[in-house]
């Protein structure tokens, strides 16, 4: 019988030990993570524009062989498709909301679920 209480007592007692987060730990890792998306964002935008730019340039340099709608097509999707999802990670993980959930963190508010949900490991580690 004692087992099993010093058992449960030292299973709570590392439960409790583990989710307790210091508040500049957590702050910490909600700006690693903003920052990490950043640049996540900032790289597709950039390849984004590159591949556009480069089948735009492709196409209007000669002759396409009549086939203008395809490069149009082609530049919309291999270029716009990462420009898109680049510019809504910029958004969604601006500088501007990183700092109202860490004011708002620091004021006693609970970190946002969506932001919550993102928060890996290695944000505390680093």
């Amino acid at each position: 019988m004692r087992k099993i209480l010093f058992s449960a007592a030292l299973l709570l007692s590392t439960m409790a030990a583990h989710a307790q987060v210091p508040a500049t730990d957590s702050t910490q890792a909600v700006q690693n993570l903003f920052a990490q998306r950043r640049t996540g964002g900032a790289i597709f935008t950039a390849i984004g524009v590159g591949a556009t730019g480069a089948i735009v340039r492709g196409a209007s340099s000669g002759d396409s062989g009549g086939n203008a709608g395809g490069a149009i097509v082609s530049a919309l999707a291999l270029g716009g498709v990462p420009f898109g999802i680049g510019i809504g990670k910029l958004v969604r993980f601006s500088k501007t909301r990183e700092a109202e959930i860490v004011a708002a963190y620091s004021a006693g508010k609970p970190i946002p679920r969506d932001i919550r949900r993102r928060l890996k490991s290695s944000h505390f580690a680093k």
